[in-house]
């Protein structure tokens, strides 16, 4: 089976981070045979591994909070779906993402009038700022939700952060293909949002994985972290401080450039800045910096149209609730965790929707990276 994890919400970096703790492909194995209802010791005989290391296993989910118990049974501690369910529940998406695509239709002028306001319009052509604009901030809307608090409340809390999780089959499609990636450090944002088919993205905050990797010397993140925590507490915060501060020095670069074309970039800059396709090949600036005075401008329009989303999704909720009550895994998972990968299928489809109709362009790389000013 073709078994994908992705997250919702923040996650710091640690060996219970998700996408460090499921590269073990036991431990995604496990997570399968529990939501098939398979005891410890049908899970050893099925993976020929011993009890004692699915116990070990199923210790180190239970801490992460990636396991739970739930009458008397041990089950996923997040929403999982296979072949079946997803299919019901991605058909389910197609006519409710189109409602709201029909809502932005609707209110294109505000869209192309927003897009007008905003600074990083005298640089990018709509296709680059429109795609942002309507998928990361307005149709993104988790912290939204969690304000409103009825449909997906703020999310759950793990070892390493607040996040939702899900875990379906058949890869990224059914994860719904669109979502963003971001960090900040110091005075900064930097994102990347798109719908890439295998999520490749180089830039920040992915590149953080890949400099401890090579700071550990290893191909293979798990074992990189492993390393890692082997260190003692200094020296694993002398590496974070090394990693940041190679971070910011790099953004400070790019925004000096960004304001100024004729800035010469230092040769480590230019190396990470190609690698995160901040910089066209004849070092343009290509990631757009949004201003403070920017952001007023989104949150406004985000405003705008969440009312809507919303009132979209109230309508449907019936309806929604009812694919989830067809869910195996609506036995142990709240509605609010199938309501976080659901959404996303929703708005996926709402994004294609917008670029079928050619009101919104598809990137050049799957995907669209920008920088934030706190």
């Amino acid at each position: 089976m073709k078994f994908a994890i992705i997250i919702c919400g923040s996650s710091r970096e640690s060996e219970y981070n998700p996408s460090v703790t499921f590269q073990s492909q036991l431990r995604k194995d496990i997570i399968i045979g529990l939501h098939k209802g398979q005891s410890s010791a049908d899970l050893a005989k099925l993976l020929n591994v011993s009890e004692e290391k699915i116990s070990d296993h199923l210790k180190f989910l239970e801490k992460a909070k990636f396991v739970k118990e739930k009458n008397g049974r041990i089950v996923p501690g997040f929403f999982v779906a296979f072949r079946e369910d997803v299919l019901r529940t991605r058909k389910a998406s197609i006519g409710l993402g189109r409602k709201i695509g029909n809502a932005y239709e609707t209110s294109w002028n505000n869209v192309i009038e927003t897009y007008r306001k905003l600074s990083v319009a005298q640089l990018f052509d709509f296709n680059r700022i429109g795609f942002v604009l309507v998928g990361a901030y307005s149709l993104d809307m988790i912290d939204k939700f969690a304000e409103e608090g009825k449909l997906m409340p703020k999310a759950p809390e793990r070892k390493t952060g607040s996040y939702y999780m899900w875990g379906v089959e058949n890869g990224m499609d059914a994860l719904g293909r669109y979502g963003m990636h971001s960090d900040q450090l110091n005075g900064y944002g930097f994102a990347s949002f798109g719908g890439e088919e295998e999520r490749k993205r180089v830039s920040p905050p992915d590149h953080r994985f890949r400099m401890l990797m090579k700071e550990m010397d290893e191909d293979d993140l798990t074992n990189a972290y492993q390393k890692f925590l082997k260190l003692g507490d200094s020296e694993k915060a002398s590496l974070r401080k090394k990693i940041d501060e190679i971070t910011l020095r790099v953004l400070q670069d790019y925004e000096r450039k960004y304001r100024d074309q004729n800035y010469e970039l230092s040769e480590e800059s230019e190396k990470y800045l190609k690698q995160w396709l901040y910089l066209d090949i004849d070092l343009t600036p290509s990631a757009p910096i949004y201003t403070k005075n920017d952001l007023e401008i989104i949150r406004s329009f985000v405003e705008d149209m969440s009312v809507q989303i919303l009132e979209i999704l109230y309508k449907n909720m019936n309806a929604s609730r009812r694919v989830f009550l067809k869910c195996k895994a609506s036995k142990y998972a709240d509605f609010a965790e199938f309501f976080c990968w659901y959404y996303h299928l929703v708005f996926t489809e709402t994004m294609d929707y917008l670029i079928r109709k050619g009101r919104l362009g598809q990137p050049l790389h799957g995907y669209e990276f920008w920088i934030w000013k706190k």
